[in-house]
């Protein structure tokens, strides 16, 4: 077994339970939003993960939070050991990104790059950083769209474990 299937495997059982935390969302020509989440990671085997991703956003200058994105998924470990996560949200679109871990001292960074975009004609690329450190999981997301021609942030949450 490789050092890099050992990390990741390693990451996965780690990963595998449920997280839940608040998060800021913002994004060019869209209102600003603050979120909460609900991710839970599931063992599938040796080499993939599964994921199911809840949040309820809401908008600056509301007062009710409102359902908001859904998204299911795997991360996998590829032949190679790099990883791939492959997803679906609620609205059809679909993306398939690809990503290295680093460990670094107590903490483990996960970097994905968007390989493919399906079912969202605004959508030219996105990216998103996992930060593990305990029981504490932190992400952002980034994206390029047909509107906003660079890769700019757009989501960023801490969670806690709790279970």
């Amino acid at each position: 077994m490789s050092e890099k299937l050992t990390t990741s495997s390693q990451v996965f059982d780690l990963l595998e339970g449920m997280w839940r935390g608040d998060g800021r969302g913002e994004y060019p020509g869209v209102t600003s939003f603050d979120y909460h989440e609900t991710l839970v990671f599931t063992r599938r085997d040796e080499k993939t993960l599964a994921y199911e991703q809840r949040t309820q956003k809401l908008y600056d200058g509301q007062t009710e939070y409102l359902q908001s994105h859904w998204e299911s998924g795997f991360i996998s470990i590829l032949d190679n050991d790099d990883l791939q996560l492959v997803n679906i949200q609620i609205g059809g679109r679909s993306e398939i990104l690809v990503g290295i871990i680093e460990a670094l001292d107590a903490m483990f960074r996960i970097h994905f790059v968007s390989k493919t975009l399906s079912n969202d004609p605004r959508m030219i690329s996105s990216a998103r950083t996992f930060e593990l450190e305990g029981d504490t999981l932190r992400y952002e997301m980034e994206m390029q769209t047909t509107k906003v021609n660079q890769s700019t942030p757009h989501l960023k949450i801490s969670l806690q474990r709790i279970k």
